[in-house]
């Protein structure tokens, strides 16, 4: 309103000047110097005047008050409504816009997560990945385009910033269908321990499979009432697989690695300039690696219950349920503090479990965000995650929660959890899609003691791996891929936890349901856009 009336205040003043010079002047054929100065002040104050009436013109309409539903995976902070009234405050004031959040537990996104793209329900926003349904979302039409134009318009602050190399890895056959978060992340896993049964039990270390180990057989025969790792939802059904498979891989001349969607099970060797793609089943580090992790099972290093327990190992040892949890470094540093405060008497330790394979520098789509392709709001939608990528008071709220209830700042990139911080917990709250490296600050007080020097470690080895920023089109395989997410719910999951009497024998099983789905066109697919990919390197 105000700037309209400025603008019709300069017409109006600018249309005055004009007839009073046409009138002073019209005895005369020829503009004295006085007049053409008055004539060029009047036409700086139109044109002034129609500069500001265009961009009046091009700004987003938020007249109408809109409320977007946003799905985020995880378990829901117990805060989370308080943190988001105060983050609601914000947009409303700014966009006229509230967020109704919604999450979608580990033991069920993997399950749900496709479906509420089918299920008619009205929603706008959701949290993807390249390893959480990013490409498979994106090529079935399920999320929004994102094109320069709208992103410049609609959300200016994120087309300032983001970095390029983002914009250019969220390219799904040439579209763009996230807003990648504007992070330089590594990935490093950690163990985290009881150090008063460790002492209990003489161990000093668990920074290798062997350690971990002996610890787990220490808690097995002396301590009956805990599961020494209680692992169990689809979260971290694969996490010890994991660890053993990379270690198992990384050790090999070709330095096998995962390529392609996950589902496929598919891998290829580093060095391998032919990129041949193989089913993990049919990699000699596979049976190896089922032999031991049966073993393993067999030893009652985890539950009995494994493939039906909907807990993760992190809530079960916070819980003092279990002796062992695994988790990547994020995950610690949200837990520590928080553990600590619970339960000194723990004295709980973190041990590096990368054993000597380098840290992952991740590409920037391994954390996103994107728009549900039938929002009635999308505009609206992408609004909301400038601010919430880009707006201070926004990002800090949505990462850390309520400055002087859950954190407080320690100097300039800093931060101190405080009691509260269980509550919303540091990290622990789905905020990786928004992470941006001008907000983002690290426990400095109350965190893992030896945190610095893993880090010092980990940031000396990091590395990205050949095929990090590969993107498969399924375009052609849409039907194989549903046919392949099937067995690696099943058979793949029980082989990743050591449920089976027959390794090799249950490895063959898998195989051959594999080939029935469809794989060997998979992976001709998968080794066709690998070549096309390294090409273009």
């Amino acid at each position: 309103m105000k700037k309209s009336r400025k603008i019709t205040g300069l017409l109006a003043a600018a249309a005055m000047l004009a007839g009073l010079l046409s009138g002073c002047g019209a005895a005369k054929t020829d503009s004295t110097p006085v007049q053409q100065t008055e004539e060029k002040a009047s036409l700086a104050v139109t044109e002034e005047a129609a500069a500001e009436s265009t961009a009046e013109a091009d700004k987003p309409d938020t007249s109408e008050p809109v409320t977007l539903t946003m799905y985020l995976i995880g378990d829901r902070p117990v805060d989370n409504d308080e943190v988001f009234a105060k983050i609601n405050e914000r947009l409303q004031a700014e966009i006229n816009t509230t967020i109704d959040v919604k999450f979608m537990g580990w033991g069920e996104y993997e399950q749900k997560y496709p479906l509420i793209f089918a299920s008619g329900e009205d929603w706008d926003i959701i949290y993807t990945a390249d390893w959480c349904f990013y490409n498979a979302q994106a090529t079935k039409q399920g999320f929004y385009e994102i094109t320069k134009e709208e992103l410049e318009k609609y959300a200016p602050m994120t087309a300032e910033t983001m970095y390029p190399d983002a914009w250019e890895q969220a390219k799904v056959d040439g579209k763009v269908y996230m807003l990648p978060m504007n992070y330089k992340e590594i990935t490093a896993y950690v163990y985290m321990a009881r150090g008063d049964l460790m002492d209990k039990y003489g161990i000093t270390s668990v920074s290798s499979l062997d350690e971990v180990e002996t610890y787990l057989d220490a808690i097995v025969e002396n301590e009956p009432s805990l599961i020494p790792l209680d692992v169990g939802s689809d979260y971290d059904k694969l996490f010890m697989f994991d660890r053993m498979w990379n270690k198992a891989n990384w050790e090999t001349e070709e330095k096998v690695t995962g390529i392609g969607p996950w589902q496929a099970m598919a891998s290829t060797g580093e060095n391998d300039d032919t990129v041949t793609v193989k089913g993990n089943f049919d990699q000699p580090q596979f049976l190896e690696v089922a032999v031991r992790l049966q073993d393993w099972k067999n030893r009652g290093f985890w539950s009995k219950n494994a493939v039906v327990n909907t807990q993760n190992n992190t809530e079960s040892f916070q819980a003092g349920k279990s002796a062992l949890a695994t988790m990547n470094v994020n995950t610690a540093k949200s837990l520590y503090a928080s553990i600590m405060e619970e339960h000194p008497e723990w004295d709980i330790r973190v041990f590096d479990a990368q054993e000597d394979i380098p840290a992952v520098i991740n590409s920037y789509i391994a954390n996103g965000m994107s728009i549900f392709s039938k929002s009635k709001h999308p505009d609206r939608a992408l609004m909301a995650l400038d601010y919430l990528r880009n707006d201070e008071e926004c990002n800090s709220l949505f990462c850390y929660g309520i400055e002087g209830k859950h954190w407080e700042p320690v100097g300039e990139n800093g931060l101190k959890s405080l009691p509260d911080s269980g509550s919303y917990p540091y990290d622990g709250n789905c905020n990786w899609g928004i992470r941006n490296d001008t907000y983002w600050r690290t426990i400095d007080e109350g965190g893992i003691p030896n945190l610095s020097e893993l880090n010092e470690k980990w940031l000396s080895t990091a590395r990205s791996g050949r095929y990090q920023t590969f993107v498969f089109s399924d375009a052609q395989v849409k039907n194989e891929i549903a046919a392949m997410n099937e067995i690696f719910n099943s058979e793949y999951k029980l082989l990743g936890l050591g449920f089976t009497d027959d390794p090799e024998g249950d490895i063959a099983k898998l195989r051959d349901k594999m080939m029935a789905a469809g794989a060997e066109k998979v992976y001709d697919q998968i080794h066709q856009q690998a070549l096309d990919f390294l090409k273009n390197q």
